[in-house]
This record gives C-alpha cells, structure tokens and sequence, in this order.
C-alpha cells in the first residue's frame, strides 16, 4: 500500500507543474491525444485551444526579480484555474506559456470564453512591488480540424497568438480556417 501511494505522489509531481499547478507538456500530449481518438472517431465531438502568453513577461522579470515573476505566473494560472471547466485541460506549455484545452460544446463558444480570460486576467491587481503594475495576455484561438495533428493544432494556435501580439497585445485572435 505505501509502493502504491509513492507511486501515486510521483505520478501527480509529474503531471503538474510545481510552479502553478497546471498540467505538465507530458500529461497534455498523453490525455489530448486519447481526446484527439475520440473526435476522430465521433467526429461532432469538438476540441479547441488556447494558447496564452503573458505580455511582457521578460520586463516583469528584469524589473522587479523573478521572485515577482513567479507571483505573476502563479496568479496569472490561478485565474485560468478558476475560469475553465473541470472537463477543460490547463496545461503550462514553458516559461509564460499556457494552453487551455476545451472539449465539447464549450468550443462553439471559446472566443468569448478567451475575451473573458483575458479580461479577467488583465483585471489582477498585486501588491508591492507590482502594485502599479498590470499583467496582460495575449490569446490565439484554433478549434481542431479533422485529423489535425497535436504539433498542427499548437502552430495554428501559435500563429494566431502571434497574430495577438504583433496587433498590440492584450488581445485574442482566432486562426483561420475553421468551420465552427
């Protein structure tokens, strides 16, 4: 019983990141993988993405220590906690990076859920030393296409987020190509 439980505790270090608690880059490509299987199966079964990305992030870090930067990624993922659904998947993709999996009928709606997101986000206030400062994101929206690969999906979400942030960041854009 205690082998189990160790095992347990190192299978749930693994799948979620120390730092935010989000999910791990390892747990996403396992679980959106079998998600992939079964909208390629039912194919009226849809999955979308969004990829975040805080604005800035390298000033925060060089201007306040990233000790700040960490109370900023914590918050920032306390927020995208607190938005999706249980059926969602929050993911840490690296650094600033975060992707949100929705499933479902929720991705008939994920563009405004993403402006809500952002808005909720940009909403954070914190204290000293950032007391003044505010955090923004950047989103880039994709609704999986038939038989899209996992790597597809994360560059058209990718594409789209980059979009967001040569169009003045703090802003969500969607990638084209998509019948929902």
């Amino acid at each position: 019983r205690q082998l189990d439980m160790e095992r347990q505790r190192i299978y749930e270090l693994s799948i979620r990141d120390p730092l935010t608690g989000l999910f791990t880059r390892i747990y996403m490509q396992e679980v959106v993988q079998r998600l992939f299987d079964i909208q390629d199966r039912s194919p009226g079964n849809w999955l979308g993405m969004l990829m975040l990305d805080i604005d800035h992030f390298k000033q925060i870090n060089d201007g306040y220590g990233h000790n700040q930067g960490d109370v900023v990624l914590r918050r920032v993922a306390a927020e995208v906690l607190e938005a999706v659904r249980g059926s969602d998947i929050a993911v840490r993709l690296g650094g600033e990076e975060f992707a949100i999996f929705v499933v479902g009928d929720a991705v008939s709606r994920i563009t405004p859920f993403a402006e809500r997101l952002r808005a909720r986000i940009a909403a954070i206030r914190f204290e000293a030393p950032m007391a003044a400062r505010t955090v923004t994101v950047s989103i880039g929206v994709a609704v999986r296409l038939p038989r899209e690969t996992l790597l597809d999906l994360i560059q058209r979400a990718d594409i789209a987020l980059y979009e967001a942030k040569n169009s003045g960041r703090n802003r969500v854009c969607r990638a084209a190509a998509e019948s929902i």
